[in-house]
């Protein structure tokens, strides 16, 4: 069981999950009927001293510290690379800190998603900057940041994209269509399809798009402000994975747009494929497909 400490040098159990105590000693961490992890302590080894070793594992003690403590409890070596073992499995475990993909993120738009994304980031995880439309590009200099969010603009304006693109600069669109919410594509310069490559894909299954997105070209979606919300908590998710730099959780806009309708309620994954047309030259990611192709 040695690997086992090997793996990260300071374990911390996920800080959502609540652990609580069964009558016949046994610790369950969780109370979601199909995710609850039940963990028995080990012969001769106290509820207690179990639930005062799950306290170490708070992303501050090494594992060699957790070790050492752990014995003094009165729990051995493998009897602690086992519950460890157990809990990494079970994915409750995390460890810190984790590489930050992202360091800040520039908001860029004016309407209700801009605001309560601002206000989301607005915790000290990310140097946070924002502009309102026409405040981009068109020889006005791109800010220094890890990622862009377009946000409200049903249609952003295609040379702040482009420019986006020519740079490497990651950006997320989000926007209100038809009052559901609409995240994504997380565009990867380079790695992923791009904005333009899901207007040709449009394109090519209906020949007027080109005409009704230069309508739509600035204007800001509406919704109600449930979705609004929904769809606000969906976009920080994307964000969340980039800020966390979790390398076992790929955004799942990367390539695709999700799409929610409270109404029903459903949320579909959208797949855009890098178009052959698209100067991006841009590849897929590895995640998974979606069987609606509509635009």
């Amino acid at each position: 069981m040695t690997p086992v400490f090997a793996r990260t040098a300071a374990p911390r159990l996920d800080p959502r999950i609540p652990v609580l105590v069964r009558p016949s000693g046994t610790l369950q961490l969780g109370w979601d009927p199909e995710r609850a992890l039940l963990l028995r302590p080990p012969r001769g080894v106290t509820a207690a001293a179990l639930s005062a070793l799950l306290r170490l594992l708070d992303g501050r003690h090494s594992r060699s510290d957790i070790v050492w403590q752990a014995n003094t409890l009165g729990i051995d070596t493998a009897d602690i690379a086992q519950i460890l073992a157990e809990l990494e499995e079970a994915a409750v475990l995390t460890s810190t800190p984790r590489r930050t993909l992202v360091r800040s993120v520039h908001l860029h738009g004016r309407g209700p998603l801009s605001d309560g994304i601002a206000a989301a980031l607005a915790d000290g995880r990310v140097r946070l900057s924002r502009t309102a439309p026409g405040e981009l590009g068109e020889r006005r200099r791109l800010p220094s940041a890890d990622c862009i969010v377009l946000a409200d603009e049903l249609v952003p304006d295609p040379r702040l994209v482009a420019e986006l693109v020519a740079e490497g600069i990651a950006h997320l669109q989000v926007r209100l269509r038809d009052g559901r919410g609409v995240v994504g594509p997380l565009v990867l310069p380079g790695r992923t399809s791009c904005l333009r490559c899901a207007d040709l894909t449009r394109t090519e299954l209906d020949g007027d798009w080109p005409h009704l997105a230069a309508q739509l070209l600035g204007a800001v979606g509406h919704a109600g402000p449930d979705t609004v919300l929904a769809t606000t908590g969906l976009a920080l998710a994307q964000l969340d994975a980039l800020i966390g730099g979790d390398p076992t959780r790929a955004p799942a806009s990367l390539d695709a747009t999700l799409e929610l309708d409270l109404a029903v309620p459903r949320l579909v994954r959208r797949r855009w494929h890098p178009h052959p047309n698209c100067v991006c030259r841009g590849r897929t990611s590895d995640v998974g497909e979606s069987q609606d192709r509509q635009p």
